[in-house]
Parts: structure tokens; sequence; C-alpha cells
């Protein structure tokens, strides 16, 4: 979900660069394992940070020029910048050193770095065998290569340190020209430099504010689907104050997971316009927001199997099955919570590729489980409503499962198409769209709650839907026909068989 294109500070070696254009690469893997809102905030604070020798550390922000933002408004008021303000320290200084700070569009991304015909990762640092080799850019040894071709489009900060000199300080200002993922570098290729510390803050502001061009959409997505939700859940409270008498259990259900909806949104909503006035975001609202999401998801998940399983409608409870479905919700709502707040607070370049998968896979899993046991089980009832002859509540369950089968269709072609994008390392490209994969899976949950909510309405006939009543009726209906053939078999002569002459009562009955 989700949803967290931005990297934390991320470490890695120049000698030993990850695969392909390194940095895309590295964000590729981001978007895929922890989704787009996994961000600490737009003002970056360092607080010892260590930069070992031959390490470039690195940042990914989407900014908005001014002429291009969506909107302008406080803090930003139009202007669109980077701010630095940093102090580095290094632990000895026998020799003079050289810390690098760049800045510069994804578009120039191509002019950092060199890679070799034919080799599939990047040199970063300016070698003696490079500058041999005539590399274009590498014309210092212990620099960054910027190929020649970049011109002005990277900018470029040197901080130096004199022979005796432990500390020095950058203050500078970027302006941004054009709208697109920028990224900023501290880089350490110089060998004699040593171990340095950055103390400090990195400040991205946009026109309208501090949150990121990635995230900015989420803030009216947010807001229109807290009023989506408020608007569902008032209609749905009338209607229940109306039929109070004839609700089902079912449908309180329903209630319950609209108002999760409710919580759920407006927690994120007013989270991001915390986040777009102050540069940070909080951990408390963070987790609350974590909290209802998950809870929401677990009990949503929970509602569209209790109503495949027939609850209330083929069966009056779900027996010895409760105990089963109440166990899948609890470990789902666990290794959900999980995720999702590792996704939403952790550092992705602090987390190993298989202690990610081991978050990932059990809630893939449990998904998996879900399904399974809903289309099994809305298969069983189908065929119980088949067999009893009960053509109403057959209508509800079949288009009930028509948009079930509708969602899994999107489902896997919105996941297909979320692969293709990844996997052609466009992601810097699409930085300002990626915002959809996230909310693809909101609106789709909404479309399924009011989907839920339509069908199993509060209305007059409420009870037809309902197992004890029904079944009631039946009993009734049995009883009333063998008293009438009782009778009937009073009044016929001895020896006469009048099955044409059963129809006339059972007409008057009617």
């Amino acid at each position: 979900s989700a949803q967290r294109v931005l990297s934390p500070p991320g470490a890695f070696r120049p000698a030993a660069p990850v695969p392909g254009h390194g940095m895309r690469a590295l964000a590729g893997a981001a978007v895929l394992l922890c989704g787009l809102r996994a961000v600490a905030g737009n003002i970056y604070v360092y607080k010892n940070q260590p930069l070992d020798p031959d390490v470039i550390q690195y940042r990914r922000v989407g900014m908005y020029a001014p002429e291009d933002s969506p909107t302008v408004g406080a803090p930003g008021n139009g202007k669109s910048e980077v701010k630095i303000d940093v102090t580095l320290t290094r632990a000895t200084a026998r020799s003079s050193g050289l810390i690098q700070v760049l800045v510069f569009h994804s578009d120039s991304l191509d002019y950092v770095g060199y890679l070799e015909p034919g080799a599939q990762q990047k040199t970063y640092c300016c070698t003696t065998v490079l500058r041999k080799q005539g590399v274009p850019g590498c014309a210092s040894i212990g620099h960054m290569i910027i190929a020649p071709k970049a011109g002005g489009e990277v900018w470029q900060q040197d901080i130096t340190f004199g022979v005796n000199q432990t500390t020095n300080q950058l203050i500078a200002d970027y302006k941004v020209q054009d709208s697109g993922v920028h990224y900023l570098l501290f880089s350490s290729c110089d060998p004699a430099t040593g171990k340095v510390s950055i103390d400090g803050s990195t400040l991205w502001m946009n026109p309208y504010g501090f949150l990121p061009g990635e995230l900015f959409h989420f803030l009216p997505f947010y807001g229109i689907m807290s009023l989506l939700y408020l608007a569902l859940g008032v209609l749905w409270f009338i209607l229940c104050a109306r039929y109070w008498r004839e609700l089902l259990r079912l449908q309180n259900c329903i209630s319950g997971v609209i108002a999760l909806g409710m919580v759920e949104t407006a927690t994120w909503y007013f989270d991001y316009v915390s986040f777009n006035s102050t540069g940070t975001r909080g951990l408390g609202p963070i987790i609350l927001g974590v909290f209802a999401s998950t809870v929401k998801k677990t009990v949503s998940r929970l509602l569209v199997l209790v109503v495949s399983l027939g609850y209330g409608v083929v069966r009056p409870t779900l027996g010895a099955v409760a105990k089963r479905v109440v166990l899948l919700g609890v470990v789902y709502f666990v290794f959900s919570m999980i995720l999702d707040t590792v996704s939403n607070v952790s550092p992705i370049t602090d987390i190993s590729v298989p202690l990610r998968l081991l978050f990932i896979l059990p809630v893939a899993f449990l998904d998996a489980t879900f399904y399974w046991w809903i289309f099994s089980g809305l298969s069983r009832t189908l065929s119980q409503l088949t067999s009893r002859k009960q053509s109403a509540k057959l209508t509800l369950y079949r288009r009930f499962s028509h948009v079930l089968i509708m969602s899994i269709v999107l489902s896997a072609a919105w996941v297909t198409w979320q692969m293709i994008v990844i996997i052609s390392d466009s992601l810097d490209d699409r930085w300002d769209s990626l915002w959809i994969f996230d909310a693809f899976w909101h609106v789709l949950y909404a479309g399924i709650l009011m989907a839920i909510a339509f069908l199993w309405s509060p209305n007059k006939n409420n009870l037809q839907y309902a197992y004890s009543d029904e079944l009631g009726q039946e009993e009734e209906e049995e009883e009333e026909e063998e008293e009438e053939t009782v009778a009937l078999a009073k009044d016929l002569p001895a020896g006469t068989f009048a099955i044409d002459d059963e129809a006339d009562p059972a007409g008057k009955r009617d």
C-alpha cells in the first residue's frame, strides 16, 4: 500500500556501487518494497551523521519550480529552494581533505559518474586509472566524476580542509529552476580526508510548503476521501435511524467500517497538513494513522469474509469457523501493523533486503489466504442459496460476487502496471504521479465498501435477508400446507384422489 519514494540518507561506495544507475535502482527498490509515504520530514537534521571515505550519501526529493507549482501558499510563499547549513568535522587532520556537495535535477543524473563500456556498475570517484584513461569529467583524483557536457546543470560546492584543520562549514542556497526529482549528494572521494561527521540541516521548500512533490497530491486526496466517507456515513446513519428496528448485525459491522474509514482518512489528512506547515512528521500522528489504516484494512477484510461465508443469511452464526476467522484477523493485524509501521517510519536503507522480505511475505501470504477463503466461501454460499431456491438472496450474492470479481481484475491490472513502471526505471519521470499507486487502493477499498453498503442498505424489507426470520416463515408455510392437506382429505369422498383440487386452497392461502 502502499503508500514512499523519498530515500533517507543512503550510502553506497563508488568503487562498488549499486547495479545500473545506482540511485535510480535503489529508489525503485524503495518504491517496490516500502511504498510512497516513508519520509521523516523535509527538514533533514544531521546529528553526528558519519560520512566515511569513499562513500556518498544522498537524498532525493520531488520539487516544483515556482511556475509549475499546483498551488502557492505559506510557508513556501512561491519560493522553491534547497537550503544547506551543515558543519563538517573530521577525526584526523594530518593532511588536506575534501568533501563535495552536489545538487542537481534527475535529468542530470547520467552526467554524474562513469559507466565503462560493457559494465553494469558506475564509478563515481575519479581514480588514477580512470584519469589515465582520459575519462571525461575525471580531471582531479579524489573528486566526483562530472561529465563536461553537464555544464552548469550540476550545482557543486567544495568543502576543503587544510592541514591541521578539523572543522568547516557550508551555508548555501540552491534555487530550483525546473520541476522534478532533485538529488543532494555528500561525497567523500578523497581517502586522505578521513572519517567525517555531519551536523546541521538541509531544508527543502516547495512553493506551497514543505511537502515533497511526490506527496503533495495526497493532501487534497485525503481531504476528498474524508468528505466522501463523511457523506457516506451521514447517509448510512440516516438509513439506520429510519429502519433501526429491522437492522441486521451485518449492517452494524458496515457502520463500524465506515467510521474507521473516516478516522483513517482524516488522520492522514491532518498529518499532511502539519507536515506541509512544519517540515517534520511527528511519530505520534504516523503511528495513529498506521493504526487506523491497519484496523480498517483488517476489519474490511473480515467483513467481506463473513459476508462471503453467508453470516446472518445462510447461517445464523459462524459457529466453530468464528474462531478461525478471528485468529486470521488478529494475525493479519499484527503483521500488517509491523509492515506499515516500518514502511512509514524506518529508513529504507537501514533495513536489509532479507528483513524487508520478512515483513512483506507474511502479509502477502495472509492476503492470499483471505482471497482464497472469501471466494471458496462465496462459492459455497451461492450453491446453498441455489439449492434452497432463495431467489432474492441469490440475486444479492450474485451481485456481490460480481463486485469482488471486478475488484480482483482491477487489482491484477494495477499491480501489473505498477511493476512495468518500476521495471522500466521511469520513476523519476513519473515522480508527480506515483502517489496514484497508493491512492488506487484507497479508492478500490472505498468502492467495495460502498457496493456492500448499497447491496445491504437498511430498508423496510431488511428481515427478508435474515436467516432466523426466513426459517420461521418456511416453517409456518409448511405447517399451513399440512393443515390444509388434512382439511381437504376430510372433505373428499373415500377413495377419491383429488390432486387438481389442491391448487385452489393453496391459492387462497397466498
